[in-house]
């Protein structure tokens, strides 16, 4: 009888969308608008500032039609998977730094959403091996929050 691989699961992910902006004033707000026209809610943005553009990496409900719509708009958009992390009350940023070292996993970038699905404070988090780190992050007893809570 033949080996058969199991799939494991994919751990849930979220969207995140790193648009390109030229450093001019009133930038940020042009793409906001863009979203806004369609209905769209910014969960969380970051944005990294540079000498002539600035990236503006965004988490929103329905990423798929946002990066639609600022594709059509012009902007240069990157999408990339993050992990969400949901945080007990009154903390845990530090416990999920700490596991992810203990496994040796490089932490690429973290950010904090502005509010999950059940109102709970939430990690995004950047990392090289996104199955490595959901999993030791569920042996630690966090919980992973994926797209379509954010919708």
């Amino acid at each position: 009888m033949p080996d058969v691989a199991h799939r494991r699961a994919e751990p849930p992910v979220i969207k995140q969308l790193a648009v390109f902006l030229p450093n001019r004033l009133g930038a940020l707000l042009s793409m906001t608008r863009c979203l806004d026209t369609l209905g769209l809610a910014i969960r969380a943005v970051n944005i990294i500032d540079a000498a002539d553009h600035a990236v503006a990496r965004l988490l929103v409900d329905r990423p798929t039609l946002a990066k639609e719509a600022l594709l059509a708009e012009g902007y240069s958009v990157v999408e990339t998977d993050l992990l969400g992390v949901a945080l007990p009350r009154g903390g845990g940023v530090r416990q999920v730094l700490q596991a992810l070292l203990l496994a040796e996993l490089n932490i690429h970038y973290v950010y904090s959403l502005i509010g999950g699905a059940s109102g709970t404070p939430v990690l995004a988090v950047h990392v090289e091996d996104p199955a490595a780190a959901a999993r030791v992050l569920a042996e630690k007893g966090f919980e992973l929050i994926g797209q379509d809570e954010l919708e």
